[in-house]
């Protein structure tokens, strides 16, 4: 099943709560194994497992999660792992804590809090006041932006290569993420539906390879 079809349909329909069970790596992605609750205290009602594939990042930090979104390649969390680099310069003619201020803005303007500021607003000096900040294409443009409106003459340099042609999408659940290619979403049986199968489990191996996808 669609990722979309099944969050919006079964996963994440009513107050279902969705917490992560269990984790394994498999080729080329993962597999997240989810169980749904009927609120976040409520009865285990359905079981899920979702393979991601082609993995680009995967950030996972709470197993208690509770909602879940998809988001598009649209999504600054994607375009991070799709955009060209870029590089700002600039000469120092202003104070630099409103150089820093009006970056700050610009950036959460731009993307929020789903890139770090700290991620690409170190200041490189290239020469005698002479300065310049890396980073993706689309966020070094808000940043040239920014610069503009405190007076400063920014030069913003693409670099060679392509915009890679992915299309990644964000897996969000709780204050987790992946980035992936792919997502694919199966039902898996339920305590109610087999009891034949033991119900998922976070076990010493899942843990490890938790904390190995941060």
């Amino acid at each position: 099943m669609r990722i979309e079809e099944a969050i919006d349909s079964v996963i994440y329909a009513g107050d279902h709560w969705a917490r992560l069970e269990e984790l394994r790596r498999i080729p080329k992605g993962l597999d997240l194994y989810f169980g749904i609750h009927k609120g976040q205290r409520g009865k285990r009602v359905d079981a899920w497992k979702i393979t991601c594939l082609e993995v680009h990042e995967a950030n996972i930090t709470a197993w208690d999660g509770g909602g879940m979104a998809i988001y598009s390649s649209d999504h600054p969390a994607a375009r991070e792992i799709t955009a060209r680099r870029a590089e700002v310069r600039w000469s120092d003619t202003g104070d630099q804590i409103e150089i820093v201020g009006a970056l700050n803005r610009a950036h959460t303007a731009a993307v929020d809090d789903w890139i770090p500021f700290d991620s690409y607003s170190t200041i490189h000096t290239i020469s005698k006041n002479r300065f310049a900040l890396r980073g993706p294409d689309f966020l070094m443009r808000a940043y040239a932006k920014a610069l503009r409106s405190i007076s400063e003459k920014p030069q913003l340099i693409l670099r060679r290569g392509k915009k890679k042609t992915i299309r990644p999408k964000v897996l969000h659940f709780g204050n987790s993420k992946v980035i992936a290619n792919t997502f694919i979403a199966e039902r898996c049986p339920t305590r109610s539906t087999d009891r034949s199968r033991p119900e998922p489990r976070i076990g010493r191996k899942s843990r490890r390879l938790a904390a190995d996808s941060r």
